[in-house]
């Protein structure tokens, strides 16, 4: 009898743990963890970026986090939500909480690897599959950055 309980349970609480992995329904191909394995800038690889950026898309919310290689660990992270229309992917980095006031704090700012600006930001989406994601962003000055996003 003891045995059949503990099936039950963990049964139970396998149901409860993945009925909460898609938040307020499917998000389609954007949901769970991207590597951005690539950024270019205007089409030539940035030598600075390292790959250890990594984009998490869940309901709303997107999260970037940066990566330190050589341990392993999250060092760093972001904040921000995201709506996608038609082939435009908007990334908002405006939103502020209790212990971060001010718009553009760091937990509510795009990574400075990923080259995007503080605010709302308009990528393009050149293609989009459940495994991968080429994307492309204009920045003010015209300087054109390509991200090639690869399912983590």
């Amino acid at each position: 009898m003891k045995r059949i309980h503990h099936i039950i349970i963990t049964i139970l609480l396998l149901l409860g743990v993945s009925s909460c992995t898609h938040n307020n329904g499917d998000i389609g191909p954007w949901f769970g963890t991207w590597k951005v394995a690539e950024i270019t800038i205007n089409n030539t690889p940035d030598a600075t970026y390292s790959g250890n950026l990594f984009w998490s898309f869940q309901t709303t919310v997107i999260g970037m986090s940066e990566i330190n290689p050589s341990l392993g660990i999250t060092v760093a992270e972001s904040w921000g939500s995201w709506e996608q229309q038609d082939d435009i992917l908007r990334l908002n980095f405006t939103h502020t909480d209790d212990a971060n006031p001010e718009q553009g704090s760091s937990k509510y700012s795009p990574r400075p690897s990923s080259h995007l600006p503080n605010g709302i930001s308009e990528l393009q989406i050149i293609s989009l599959s459940s495994s991968a994601v080429s994307l492309r962003y204009t920045a003010n000055d015209g300087t054109i950055y390509g991200y090639c996003l690869k399912k983590w």
